[in-house]
């Protein structure tokens, strides 16, 4: 399935992208990355933060940012009042297959963040992966896959390998079954029965995970929210719908909550 909106698309099982450009410095907080992603930043300045570990990158820079990991961004514009940056995020079960066939260990540390200079040939290789998304015609998820697995090999090479458990865990499935349809009337025994288990099994796997099923689906439409209000030209109300909310002030209110900003200053 392809999903695309303007500067955002989606390729399920293989990764997204999107191409954010924006005229007033923004600080989000509390934003989730469930699966790697390289941010390549092309005006401003991008600094992530994580705990007291901070990660900074310029034009031309890339951050790499691992799966799991919760940070703090903050976007600066340039002196001509602009920041850019294109993001690519790789979906879990092509990164599975990648670490499969790689067939070792990597033998440099995991790290939850990583800067990667200007120097590196990593820039070429996001640019290719998010023009092959983003494409009118639509690029095919053979050749889509192709060039998601090269911009793997190339972060192995850098030491940036991506944290993936062995099989899917409950919350990884969950969080693939919400994000196909965020706007649906989701309730925990419909997704178990989804997924063919009880809902107490459901239940009791995803705390088992240090998880929650109203903690996901948040979480998936809040990412699904700050998407599409970064890379799509849809109104509040839209975007409201898009995440499974009727009242546009009540995700509004909520939005402020998770990430410290209205939705209409990162619009501006």
């Amino acid at each position: 399935m392809t999903r695309t909106n303007e500067t955002c698309a989606g390729r399920a099982g293989l990764g997204g992208t999107l191409e954010l450009r924006v005229r007033r410095e923004q600080h989000i907080a509390d934003v989730p990355f469930p699966d790697p992603c390289v941010i390549l930043v092309t005006r401003g300045h991008k600094t992530l933060t994580l705990g007291d570990q901070q990660a900074g990158a310029g034009p031309g820079e890339l951050l790499f940012i691992n799966a799991g990991v919760t940070v703090e961004m903050r976007n600066t514009p340039d002196a001509d009042g602009i920041y850019a940056a294109t993001c690519v995020a790789m979906a879990p079960d092509l990164v599975r297959a990648h670490a499969a066939a790689r067939q070792q260990v990597p033998t440099s540390p995991w790290r939850a963040l990583a800067h990667v200079s200007a120097q590196s040939a990593l820039g070429d290789v996001v640019r290719h992966a998010a023009v092959g998304m983003l494409a009118v015609p639509a690029v095919s998820d053979r050749l889509i896959r192709h060039r998601l697995e090269e911009l793997l090999i190339a972060l192995d090479d850098l030491g940036c390998w991506c944290r993936i458990s062995t099989v899917a865990t409950v919350a990884e499935r969950v969080r693939a079954l919400l994000g196909a349809d965020p706007s649906a009337n989701w309730n925990a025994a419909d997704v178990a029965q989804r997924l063919h288990m009880s809902e107490a099994s459901l239940r009791r796997a995803l705390r088992g995970e240090g998880s929650g099923f109203r903690t996901l689906l948040d979480d998936v439409r809040m990412a699904t929210g700050l998407a599409l209000i970064q890379g799509s030209a849809l109104s509040l109300q839209q975007i409201a719908g898009e995440c499974g909310y009727a009242s546009p002030s009540r995700f509004a209110a909520r939005f402020r909550q998770r990430f410290g900003i209205a939705p209409s200053s990162l619009r501006r």
